[in-house]
């Protein structure tokens, strides 16, 4: 049987490159050579052992490759193309013909046979190659570089957040957080018309998310947040508040910032759980409080196309996957790493 480098995580913080067979594929599958990963917070909770799974795992969901195989005739026109995949691989990705109540009620990222690529049950793309089911599939087009490609994942969640919670002119929304999601989410906010308040810490992230056009850029170290959210607001508070700190302590200050009848977006998924939650004040202020996940990828892969967000920007370090160990230990000091396997 062939095999192939693949990236295997085995305990918390031991993960190593080893041979891996190139399985057959179902009819359903394609195989996906992968030109470009690249690292996020989740990789970093799996990594660390702060977000448990299944192990032995290849991590690794955000990435762009070249469809190399096909395990059905109908597929054959994903062959040579360069793609990116959706996550979530459920009922309808393997054509099931009796899928879970989940997905016929039209929500397949909720699946109850869901597996995830490179989170839970599906090895991911720290690997010379992948299998993906081909209905998750989506056509890059030119315009869209593969140091963009990467950012495709992280956008649709970023998107998400107001395809849930729609936001535009007059709304006064903050992002707490300018991390890898942070900044994209504040960027879409801002396009979609909103008075958006972007708070991060340390200079670097900040400039770094200023860049993406983010509306104004705060520090939670040397600015009065809270004061300068009141009076954007007549001292009432943000009208939206996301969550994207990647720490227990952000949903407190979230819950300090948002106004009464406000929403609060949780985009945090560091695996510990929340700190300082106050619950009288959610059910005094009648806050709202959304948890919000994956997004679409049609509308990402857009944006990406429309060249006003240069995303590419972000990454701060290349790594071949032989260096995977460090790749993962510097995308915790730096804004963003990519992974090339070849």
């Amino acid at each position: 049987m062939a095999t192939h480098p693949a990236a295997t995580l085995t305990a918390p913080r031991a993960i190593a490159v080893e041979e891996r067979p190139s399985p057959a594929l179902a009819p359903w599958e394609v195989r996906v050579r992968i030109d470009l990963a690249s690292v996020c917070g989740t990789d970093l909770a799996l990594w660390s052992g702060d977000l448990p799974t299944s192990l032995p795992l290849v991590l690794g969901h955000e990435f762009v490759g070249t469809v190399v195989e096909v395990g059905d005739q109908r597929d054959e026109p994903w062959l040579g193309r360069r793609v990116c995949a959706d996550i979530n691989f459920t009922c309808l990705s393997r054509r099931e013909s009796t899928p879970c109540r989940a997905c016929r009620f039209g929500h397949p990222h909720h699946c109850q046979r869901r597996t995830t690529m490179g989170i839970t049950e599906a090895p991911g793309a720290f690997a010379r190659e992948m299998v993906v089911p081909a209905e998750n599939l989506f056509a890059l087009p030119d315009a869209v570089g593969d140091s963009q490609a990467v950012f495709v994942e992280p956008l649709a969640a970023a998107i998400q957040a107001f395809e849930q919670v729609p936001v535009g002119e007059g709304d006064v929304v903050v992002v707490l957080g300018l991390g890898r999601l942070g900044a994209l989410v504040a960027a879409v906010a801002q396009r979609r018309g909103a008075t958006v308040l972007a708070v991060g810490r340390g200079q670097a992230k900040i400039n770094r998310a200023a860049r993406l056009g983010v509306g104004k850029v705060l520090s939670v170290r040397s600015d009065d947040v809270r004061g300068r959210v009141r009076g954007q607001t007549e001292n009432l508070g943000a009208d939206v508040v996301v969550e994207a700190t990647g720490a227990p302590e952000g949903l407190a200050m979230a819950l300090d910032l948002v106004r009464p009848r406000g929403t609060v977006i949780l985009k945090t998924t560091c695996g510990i759980p929340a700190s300082g939650f106050d619950e009288t004040r959610v059910v005094v202020d009648e806050i709202t409080l959304v948890g919000s996940r994956c997004g679409p990828f049609g509308s990402a892969i857009e944006l990406l196309a429309r060249g006003n967000l240069p995303v590419e920007t972000l990454i701060e370090e290349t790594h071949p996957l032989a260096e995977i160990e460090r790749a993962l230990a510097r995308a915790s000091e730096v804004f963003k790493v990519a992974v090339k396997p070849g």
